[in-house]
């Protein structure tokens, strides 16, 4: 009979232990800046809504995040009707073992003041959506709104709804 006891203690002990480690406070205390040694700035300025889960991109503008690379080259452009935006080259590499869904809606802009800045579909040549295969490739264009704010615009790429990890680049204006 005691044996079983303590075999009960110690099998809910590992239970408390496990659903510590696996809990979502753990994960992004995993996957905080500290610890992205790879594909992560590991140093960064502050930026309004940052999460302790988010992998700012690299000097190369590139971040690794949900098993795939994402680089976004930021830049102001003029579209077809002669308003300004701010836009992305994007390519999505898939280093899944299985296909990746990508969407424009997954990228956002934080201008330096105020709300998430508009999606528009002006880009030319536009990344839009679709899958990935494994190891392939999606390239386009992601454009914004733009209305003259100067300063740090904060780019997010959220690879799945309500996920926590987040791609950011931080997006100097002039």
């Amino acid at each position: 009979m005691l044996k079983r006891g303590v075999f009960a203690c110690l099998f809910g002990a590992f239970l408390t232990l496990a659903g510590v480690l696996t809990s979502p406070a753990a994960i992004g205390a995993g996957t905080s800046h500290v610890s992205h040694d790879y594909g992560c700035a590991a140093a960064i300025s502050p930026y309004p809504g940052a999460r302790l889960t988010d992998c700012v991109a690299l000097s190369n503008s590139t971040v690794f995040v949900d098993h795939t690379v994402v680089v976004a080259k930021w830049a102001l452009t003029s579209d077809e009707f002669g308003y300004t935006n701010v836009c992305a080259a994007v390519s999505i590499r898939n280093l899944n073992r299985s296909k990746y869904f990508f969407n424009d809606f997954n990228m956002t802009l934080r201008p330096p003041t105020g709300s998430v800045a508009v999606l528009n579909f002006t880009a030319a040549h536009p990344l839009n959506d679709g899958f990935i295969a494994p190891g392939g490739i999606a390239r386009g264009n992601i454009c914004f709104d733009y209305f003259g704010q100067a300063g740090q615009y904060v780019a997010m790429y959220t690879p799945r709804p309500l996920s926590s990890i987040r791609g950011i680049w931080l997006v100097n204006v002039k």
